[in-house]
């Protein structure tokens, strides 16, 4: 039984990683970087497990398909979208080809592998890593929330969608607030109240066995989620705005 882990070559996807060798599945792991991913599976040896590498830059569209012609034949029990990343910056400034390469990552490969996953599978798991950002209209951050705020909805939509058709594949979502990973250097944005990658990736892992449709590590996201429910946008614009800036 195989996981199929994107952007796996360090942070949050690494941590997972690890937690699914222990838990017993074999491996299938995605990443630009093939130093990196080759370091992670000499590190995972000591687990009785097999363990692939895939080097596809997954922001390119054949590559998503091609990832998927090679993993079709395995048992995949569960697919992580987890490859992305964010840019931080005022809208009127940031560079085009840049947010462009973001959305195709973000969005596109989710959608891609969401949907050939679907299809070809009768049971199992897919699993796609949103953000707490995607609750939020975040000034300096208006693509990359935009872009989490469509993994948010298209996957609870889609999992509503089976359940009622009675499949046995669910899609589940996970909406982490900040992570002390190197997502955070690529997006140039300083933080330094996140939580460890290790421990959002326990809480991920929980969630998954109880197959939750919503997955929220943390309790401070948990608060934030219940709340903006309740504030209008042009508040919480005004908040995250300020929050960004005092970074």
């Amino acid at each position: 039984m195989y996981a199929v882990v994107t952007g796996a070559s360090s942070g949050l996807g690494k941590e997972l990683a690890f937690l699914l060798a222990k838990e017993g599945y074999s491996l299938v792991l995605v990443a630009r970087r093939e130093d990196k991913l080759k370091e992670v599976k000499i590190a995972l040896t000591k687990y009785d497990i097999d363990v692939k590498i895939e080097v596809l830059d997954l922001s390119v569209q054949a590559n998503c398909f091609e990832l998927f012609n090679r993993i079709k034949k395995l048992d995949v029990d569960l697919l992580i979208n987890n490859a992305g990343f964010g840019y931080l910056g005022l809208f009127s400034e940031t560079d085009l080809d840049k947010e462009l390469s973001m959305l195709d990552l973000n969005i596109k490969a989710v959608q891609i592998l969401t949907k050939l996953y679907i299809k070809n599978y009768d049971k199992g798991n897919v699993v796609n890593i949103g953000s707490s950002a995607g609750f939020l209209p975040m000034p300096r951050h208006s693509t990359y929330s935009a872009s989490k705020a469509y993994v948010n909805r298209f996957s609870r939509a889609i999992n509503y969608e089976l359940k009622k058709q009675k499949k046995n594949v669910r899609v589940l979502v996970v909406t982490p607030g900040p992570v002390n990973t190197e997502f955070n250097e690529v997006a140039n944005a300083a933080i330094n109240h996140g939580i460890s990658a290790n421990k959002c990736a326990r809480e991920i892992i929980k969630g998954i066995k109880k197959r939750k449709s919503l997955i929220i590590p943390g309790f401070s996201i948990k608060l934030l989620y219940f709340f903006v429910r309740f504030i209008p946008n042009r508040i919480l614009s005004k908040m995250a705005f300020r929050i960004q800036n005092n970074k």
